[in-house]
């Protein structure tokens, strides 16, 4: 359980930097589904990292 939530964490951190990267980077006039893309991608890859991240041993 977690994993499951940390995961969740880093992709909830993860959109909210890609939306305001996607914003910032992407050019005046690009299509509204490359601001949706940037968002899934940032929000997707640190959860499934952090999701299949070996546990920190102690």
């Amino acid at each position: 359980m977690g994993s499951i939530s940390k995961a969740i964490a880093a992709g909830v951190g993860g959109a909210a930097a890609g939306a305001g990267t996607g914003a910032y980077i992407l050019p005046e006039g690009s299509p509204w589904y490359a601001y949706v893309l940037m968002a899934a991608v940032t929000a997707l890859l640190p959860a499934i990292v952090t999701y299949l991240a070996p546990k920190n041993s102690n």
